[in-house]
């Protein structure tokens, strides 16, 4: 009897380190994805942001024609704000590409699967195919040939 409570014993280890491990697990993609809503997010309000400042300029040419003033230092003040605001979505989507494990396609800027060898949206190589094919290596199930002449 004493065989059998520590066979249950022992099962149930096994199954709280299973869950533990499941737990965490959970928990890291809840995260990830959690990371991700922020990220867009954050890329969605600096396009507002940016956007909002494509209308100053708009109104600022107009009024500037309406009352025949020199605008360009304005216009040049707000687009100086546009290229930091595109810079920050750039680095946020970087962010993002890399919680997603994406690839960056050097050719076009398009984001692709990180197994992807070549770009989805161009059709540029992404990366080179003896780097594929050797990942494709370490993750081959080695078959012995001589269990199968048996």
């Amino acid at each position: 009897m004493e065989e059998v409570f520590d066979k249950l014993k022992v099962h149930a280890g096994k199954a709280k380190d299973g869950a533990v491990k499941l737990t965490k697990i959970v928990i890291d993609k809840t995260n990830n994805v959690v990371n991700q809503t922020k990220l867009k997010y954050a890329i969605n309000e600096t396009e507002d942001k940016i956007s909002e400042i494509y209308a100053e300029i708009g109104k600022a040419i107009y009024d500037g024609r309406e009352s025949d003033t020199d605008i360009s230092d304005v216009i040049s003040e707000k687009c100086d704000k546009i290229d930091t605001l595109q810079a920050e979505v750039s680095e946020l989507k970087e962010q993002l590409a890399q919680l997603k494990e994406t690839v960056k396609c050097s050719e076009c800027g398009a984001y692709n699967h990180a197994d992807d060898l070549y770009c989805s949206k161009c059709g540029q190589k992404l990366r080179a195919v003896e780097e594929f094919t050797a990942e494709e290596d370490e993750n081959a199930v080695i078959i012995d040939a001589s269990e199968d002449e048996e």
